[in-house]
Parts: C-alpha cells; sequence; structure tokens
C-alpha cells in the first residue's frame, strides 16, 4: 500500500474543505477570527506581484503584515521542494478530482505531446517585469485568484440559487432541507462576466485532457516561482539505481512529468511536486525522504536566456499596451468610465493611522489581485467586476454598480477580506469623510424636477439618503414661467455631504435608467 499517496490526498483534501470553508465564510457580518483571505495571502505570487507592482515601494511592516503566510511558504519550498503543488492547492486537487471523474474514463493513456514547461517560466517573468511596469498581469494565471473568482462569482451565486429554490420548493423533504441548512428565501445574487469566470475555469480543468496536470506542468507561474525556489530541496525523490529495472512504471504514474522517459532514475526537482505516486514501483527502486546528495537529481529550470529575453519582451509590451488609455489621460478611454467607481475601502492613510485621500487609479489597480473576496462578501451586491469601463487592464476589479445594490452605512467588509492592500480596512464612522462619487440629478427625467401637469412627488432619493446629502427644497424650474412652481418640493444634492454610496439611484423608480446616478470624482459629471 501505497501510504504516502493516501497522505497526501487526505492532506489535499483536508485543503480544499479549507479553502470552500473560508470563502464561505466570507459573509457579512464577519463572525469569526479567522481571516478568510489566508489563502490568498499565502500566494507567494500574488505577494511577489503586488510588492513589484506598488507604485510607491511599500514599507516592510506593510508586507509583512499582509503576507507573512507567502513568506513562511516559501521557506518551508526552499527546504522541503514543491510540495504545495501536490498536497495543499485547491485548484490542484479539483484538477485531479475532474481528471479521475471525467477524463480518465474517456482517456486513460497519459499524453506526452504538448509538453510546453517552459511557458510557465515565461508568464512568470513577463508577469514580473509588468508589475514592476506598475500592471497586475498575475492574475489571469494565478492559480489562487483564479480559483477564488470563480468560487466567489460563480459556486456561490449558484448554491444560493439553488437554496432559493429549496427554500421555496413545495415538497416536503427538499423545504425541510432548506430549513435545517439555513438556506436564504429571498438572497438572489449574480455578477458580471459570472459565466465567462466560469468558462475560464472549465477550460483549465479540462486541460487535463492532454495530460494531467497539465495546468500546473506548463502555464501556472505560481508554480513556476516554487519550482525555482524549492529545486534544491532537501525532500526528494531517491532511486536505487542497482534495483531499477527501467520499467518506466513511474514515468507512467507521475502526473507532472518530472520523470524523464529514457532515464528513470533522473528526476526533474523543480517540476516534482512529490506526490508519491512514483511509489509504486514493482522493485522497491524508489522511496522518498531526506537527501543532501544531488545525485540522480536535474535541478535546472531549462529556461535559456533567449526565452528569458522573449518574457522580458512580452512584459513590456503588455504593459505598455493596457497602460496606454490610463496613462494619457488618468483614466480608462470607454464613456463608461465615468461610472467606475471604486469601494470606500480603496484608501490611504497616514502614519498614525489617519486618513488621508482615496486611491487614485494606477495605486488601485497596482494593488488589486481580481480575486473577488471584496464582491463575495459584500452583502448588497453593489460590488461587481468591471468590465469595458474600466479597459483591458481593469477587467475584474471591483466597481459600484448603483442599479443591483448600494454600499450600506454600517458596512465595512470589502476592507476586511482584501489580501492584497488595495482595500484597507476602515470602521463605519469614516464613511462620512470617504467620498466615492457623487450624485447627480437629471432633471429632464426626474419625476419631481417636471413642469406644469407632469409634476409628481417622488423624494424617494431623498427620504432614502442615509447622509442627509439631499434634501426637497421649494424651488421653481429653470425656464419656467414666473411664478410656477410654487409649493413644489424638488430633490437637491448637496456635494459637501454627498458620499456616493449609490442608495438614491438604487431606490429610485424612474427606468431603466435612473434619474439620480452616481458619477466617479473625476468625472464631468460628478466632479
Amino acid at each position: 500500500m501505497n501510504t504516502g499517496r493516501l497522505i497526501r490526498r487526505i492532506s489535499q483534501l483536508a485543503f480544499l474543505i479549507a479553502f470552500v470553508w473560508l470563502l464561505w465564510a466570507a459573509q457579512w457580518p464577519l463572525g469569526f477570527t479567522t481571516q478568510p483571505d489566508l489563502f490568498l495571502r499565502a500566494d507567494p505570487l500574488a505577494a511577489l506581484l503586488t510588492v513589484l507592482a506598488a507604485p510607491h515601494f511599500p514599507d516592510v511592516g506593510s508586507v509583512l503584515s499582509l503576507f507573512w503566510p507567502a513568506l513562511v511558504l516559501l521557506g518551508l519550498t526552499a527546504v522541503l521542494g514543491r510540495f504545495y503543488c501536490g498536497w495543499v492547492c485547491p485548484l490542484g486537487t479539483c484538477i485531479d478530482v475532474f481528471h479521475r471523474l471525467a477524463i480518465y474514463p474517456l482517456r486513460r493513456a497519459d499524453s506526452r505531446r504538448a509538453e510546453w514547461v517552459r511557458v510557465k517560466y515565461v508568464l512568470l517573468v513577463a508577469a514580473m517585469v509588468a508589475a514592476l511596469l506598475g500592471t497586475q498581469v498575475g492574475w489571469w494565471f494565478d492559480p489562487i485568484p483564479l480559483l477564488t473568482r470563480a468560487g466567489a462569482m460563480v459556486m456561490h451565486p449558484l448554491l444560493q440559487r439553488i437554496g432559493v429554490w429549496m427554500a421555496h420548493s413545495t415538497i416536503g423533504p427538499v423545504a425541510a432541507a432548506a430549513e435545517r441548512l439555513g438556506a436564504p428565501v429571498l438572497v438572489y445574487r449574480g455578477f458580471e462576466m459570472m459565466w465567462t469566470t466560469g468558462v475560464v475555469l472549465l477550460i483549465v480543468l479540462s486541460l487535463s485532457y492532454v495530460s494531467r496536470r497539465y495546468w500546473c506542468r506548463n502555464l501556472c507561474p505560481l508554480g513556476a516561482l516554487l519550482a525555482f525556489v524549492g529545486r534544491f530541496g532537501l525532500w526528494r525523490r531517491l532511486v536505487d539505481a542497482d534495483a531499477c529495472a527501467h520499467c518506466n512504471r513511474c514515468v507512467t504514474d507521475c502526473k507532472t512529468g518530472a520523470i524523464r522517459p529514457h532515464a528513470p532514475e533522473i528526476t526533474q526537482t523543480p517540476e516534482c511536486v512529490l506526490c508519491y505516486n512514483c511509489l509504486n514501483c514493482g522493485k522497491g527502486a524508489t522511496r522518498i525522504g531526506l537527501s543532501l546528495s544531488s545525485l540522480g537529481l536535474h535541478q535546472r529550470t531549462d529556461m535559456p536566456r533567449r526565452r528569458v529575453l522573449e518574457a522580458v519582451g512580452a512584459g513590456l509590451l503588455y504593459s505598455t499596451i493596457v497602460r496606454y488609455p490610463l496613462r494619457r489621460d488618468r483614466g480608462p478611454l470607454s464613456p463608461r468610465a465615468q461610472f467606475l467607481i471604486r469601494p470606500p475601502g480603496a484608501l490611504l492613510r497616514s502614519r498614525d493611522a489617519q486618513f488621508l485621500r482615496t486611491m487614485d487609479e494606477e495605486e488601485f489597480r497596482a494593488r488589486c489581485i481580481r480575486c473577488g473576496e471584496c464582491m463575495k462578501v459584500c452583502p448588497t451586491n453593489v460590488l461587481q467586476p468591471a468590465t469595458l469601463e474600466a479597459g483591458f487592464d481593469g477587467l475584474f476589479t471591483p466597481t459600484l454598480v448603483a442599479s443591483m445594490g448600494f454600499c450600506k452605512q454600517s458596512c465595512t467588509a470589502c476592507g476586511e477580506v482584501c489580501p492584497s492592500g488595495a482595500l484597507r480596512p476602515f470602521d463605519s464612522t469614516e464613511k462620512p469623510e470617504i467620498k466615492i462619487a457623487l450624485a447627480r440629478i437629471d432633471h429632464s427625467r426626474c419625476l419631481s424636477w417636471q413642469k406644469g401637469d407632469r409634476y409628481t412627488v417622488c423624494l424617494i432619493c431623498e427620504q432614502s439618503c442615509p447622509y442627509g446629502a439631499i434634501t426637497a427644497d421649494d424651488i421653481g424650474v429653470p425656464g419656467a414661467a414666473a411664478g410656477s412652481g410654487v409649493g413644489q418640493l424638488r430633490p437637491v444634492v448637496h456635494p459637501d455631504a454627498c458620499v456616493g454610496c449609490g442608495m438614491c439611484e438604487f431606490n429610485c423608480p424612474v427606468g431603466p435608467e435612473a434619474a439620480i446616478r452616481i458619477y466617479r470624482l473625476e468625472a464631468p459629471g460628478g466632479s
């Protein structure tokens, strides 16, 4: 019996359960002390790219406070090797389960075609170069933000919809089960680009049809970083060359292609994830243990200088293309950019922890790793992934969409779950100071700004504003006859009190587009 493989599978299952539990538990109000973003803070790639992309080099204290789990993981990797990919990574576990359930019944033979092992190193170098230029690109391929984003924006909403269906079911046992599980009755969450996120995850899982752990072998930049750090790890595969019969069973069983077919006694340590599959050797020639000898090990990452130069060029090109609009006018070029409103946690503080100002676009994008935690934890569903209004570089960054919700006055969740410092912790008493947007009334569409018989007493925006930023004033309509409109109340926005929470836009009865909308502060309508 392969005891090592059994223990590894138990470890994978335990970490996957922990990942799912932390993601599910990230709901407002946060009622536990465990950090729901622990897996993201333990991501060395996210830590590295966030530090490199910061407009101003962060102090050591802030880096340690955010990413100390990632530093611990790098230290363990340097000693033990690339164990994270085989024993801990939740996406790797999902790939293994998907392969076993969906791929293995269709294709049992593991193809060695299209082995592009170097690609992950190219992606890592390109991401680092782009980060040095202020562009976050790791979120495209970093497995932890990718899986967190899919869980937050796809799986969680789907499970909630199933819960709503169960709660309203006329089938007795189903309704009873929903009540025992505490299924929501009215909650209905949805996200823009929800299905796009799901398709991306499905593609990552389906790559296993080409070869087992294809993503981990060839495309994962986090795996490349851990491979580089852990290639001299002391916990290694050891082979008794005299006992080895060269049957190549270990080559077939190895899920990451770390054993060479023509020399099965040689192990490519950067690619070995310590899965223990090779211990199925019928001759007992293979074991895994502590060793200081490099005999039988290939410890190079096979990244020639030419590929390094290509990666540097790719990083420069990507950063230049996606950041050109942002550099030209300090904001995206899309007409919808005036509605690109960042969460209240996007703020900067002084050394004495006093609120200074909100982040500008470059500062925010450089820190945001697009994990989706803030959108998942938001109780009103107002935070949505940005699409065209943010440009290509701003895809999946959080933005307020007031037609879907509003920023709750007592809520501080987004600042508490962000792993990278793009959103900072804040207190609800600070919200009147944190101005993220400004409401503006379209007089041509507002019911209470119409002339004559078309006038309607609405004032819902005035009644719903939690900050008292909208008042009902007895004023006339510009262009109307003298004396007309006397005694008719009309809503007026006071910019000094408005914080841009979106409550007025969310409750406005005018449709399909509200008569009062919130605009980013730099936009013409929100300045």
